[in-house]
């Protein structure tokens, strides 16, 4: 519990400041996420392949969150370069769907198709950022789907820890209660209502928008939690003391992004 709020405390700021700062420097930074994500769920969903083939998950991340970051004159060497790696992959590197073909094993589209959903998944939902960064008011609407995640995690965190007493998804993940999915709404709701001076929504909006992303991020949430209850692990990794993985602590993010950007683009 102390490790998890001081890692927040530490990580926060910077992540706040890397996004207010520069477009460049959430483009990296959403780069470095995706790249680590994709490789947490590869370990997850192929960890019987060689950490050579599955390095196609972080690559084909990478550059899927690029994608909207570089001009439309550009996009043809990106988009020939993902095409590259997803087909054929490299020298000495049999990770292409083409490479494959070149294999003995008897699970090969399903190995290759792993890996590739693995980087598909967390680069397709990350490069919603860059976008909504570019957007108009992007550094608050990004800032405000950071916050809200936030708040959702940790009020839901806190609540189900404190309070909680009637499981919610249990057959997904047993340690989620009732009592945690109000306390995260709860935050959320109140996120967005301080954001309402603002940003260009109006007040009768606050509470279904507030409804709205905190479904999102406990669907978000459940999908990371279904995934690693396949894998029989409790966390998507080690590297942030206290959260565990990369994709824990981003998994709710995934699917918040997609509906702020989709109300940013209605709204303004």
């Amino acid at each position: 519990m102390i490790a998890r709020i001081a890692t927040s405390a530490l990580l926060a700021p910077v992540v706040i400041g890397l996004v207010w700062w520069h477009f460049i420097a959430t483009t990296v930074l959403i780069v470095a996420v995706a790249a680590f994500t994709s490789f947490e769920i590869s370990r997850l969903v192929a960890g019987n392949q060689s950490i050579g083939q599955r390095l196609l998950a972080p690559i084909g991340a990478a550059l899927l969150v690029l994608v909207p970051a570089v001009s439309a004159n550009e996009r043809w060497w990106l988009g020939a370069l993902i095409g590259a790696v997803v087909l054929i992959g490299g020298p000495g590197w049999p990770v292409g769907i083409v490479a494959k073909l070149f294999s003995k094993s008897n699970q090969r589209f399903a190995d290759w198709a792993l890996i590739a959903s693995a980087g598909g998944y967390s680069g397709a939902l990350l490069c919603l950022v860059v976008v909504l960064r570019m957007g108009p008011n992007g550094i608050r609407w990004t800032l405000f789907a950071l916050l809200v995640t936030w708040a959702y995690d940790s009020a839901a965190f806190a609540a189900g820890r404190t309070l909680g007493h009637h499981a919610f998804m249990a057959h997904i993940s047993p340690r989620k209660t009732w009592e945690g999915v109000a306390g995260g709404t709860i935050a959320s709701i109140l996120v967005t209502a301080a954001f309402f001076p603002i940003l260009p929504f109006e007040g009768w909006q606050v509470v279904p928008l507030g409804l709205l992303l905190s479904a999102a991020a406990q669907t978000g949430d459940l999908v990371a939690s279904m995934l690693k209850r396949d894998a029989g692990v409790k966390d998507s990794g080690t590297v942030i003391p206290g959260h565990g993985g990369i994709l824990d602590r981003v998994d709710a993010f995934l699917f918040v992004v997609p509906c702020v950007l989709v109300v940013a683009s209605l709204i303004g």
